[in-house]
């Protein structure tokens, strides 16, 4: 009897191929993640070097900009962070703990500082690309193996 959601691609370490490609979706907007970051602190740098020079030491546009871009686009990572945070809970590709740890903190910052608390969602997409590729590291070795036994 054949199953109706089998898949064309055989099961590596418990993972089926639907499982594969949603962690390997959560790798890629991890990846937008951290280009997110990459691109807030270039804006960062530039609206920062742009509002030392004395042309625009009086511009306002230039101070708003400097000051809320960065944050507008770490503020994006966020639910693109606890998305794969849920994909890395979901599958226990990493301890639970270090998880809540990790988005606790980034979230219980905010009551401190949001630029604080801006600066610790940064490390976090850079905690999860760790994991992900980790895993998908270890997916590589297993199949080696399984193609070497075979």
């Amino acid at each position: 009897m054949t199953q109706l959601n089998a898949s064309a691609k055989p099961i590596t370490k418990g993972f089926s191929a639907p499982v594969i490609g949603l962690i390997e979706h959560a790798q890629r907007l991890n990846k937008w993640s951290i280009y997110l970051i990459y691109l807030a602190i270039a804006l960062f740098l530039l609206f920062g070097t742009l509002k030392s020079l004395s042309q625009f030491k009086d511009s306002q546009t230039i101070y708003t900009l400097f000051h809320w871009v960065p944050y507008g686009l770490v503020g994006l990572t966020i639910p693109l962070s606890c998305y794969v945070a849920f994909i890395l809970y979901r599958y226990r590709l990493s301890q639970p703990s270090m998880l809540a740890l990790c988005i606790g903190m980034g979230f219980g910052l905010f009551a401190i500082s949001s630029y604080v608390a801006l600066a610790a969602w940064i490390g976090v997409a850079f905690m999860f690309k760790a994991n992900l590729t980790r895993f998908f590291n270890f997916i590589q070795e297993s199949r080696q193996t399984e193609t070497q036994h075979a």
